[in-house]
């Protein structure tokens, strides 16, 4: 029986889920994942909308039934990266998402928070020419 722990998906939004870490790979139940990639676990496979793909041994899959959250989400198309020691999973945006902003030339839309407190997305400057400046301290 695997150690139910907290999971912190970074995706869209920010979740904390239940679930479990082995060999430090993110195992979550198939009602979670499909929360945090909008796609549904039917019989047949992930599915979404008309579109489904079938799992097979493409996801490792724990004794208690989780499915490994990185394997589920690199099927779909979303990268991952994971930290098992924070405990943390990020699900970066679906392949389709990110070909299409290359070929199209666009920039994803995004909000921060600016150094007053107000968040700014990028579209509020649609049109004008703009500066993104980061900074870390890493």
């Amino acid at each position: 029986m695997e150690k139910v722990e907290k999971i912190t998906v970074l995706s869209d939004e920010t979740s904390v889920m239940e679930g479990s870490w082995i060999d430090h790979e993110p195992y979550l139940n198939a009602r979670s994942i499909e929360n945090v990639l909008d796609w549904e676990m039917k019989p047949e496979g992930l599915c979404k909308n008309d579109v489904c793909i079938p799992l097979n041994n493409k996801v490792q899959v724990s004794d208690e039934g989780l499915l490994n959250v990185t394997d589920v989400a690199n099927l779909v198309g979303h990268p991952t990266l994971v930290d098992s020691t924070l405990g943390i999973v990020t699900i970066g945006k679906s392949r389709e998402i990110r070909s299409k902003a290359l070929k199209d030339r666009i920039a994803p839309d995004f909000t921060l928070t600016d150094i007053s407190g107000v968040d700014r997305s990028l579209s509020d400057w649609a049109g004008k020419k703009r500066l993104l400046v980061a900074f870390s301290s890493w």
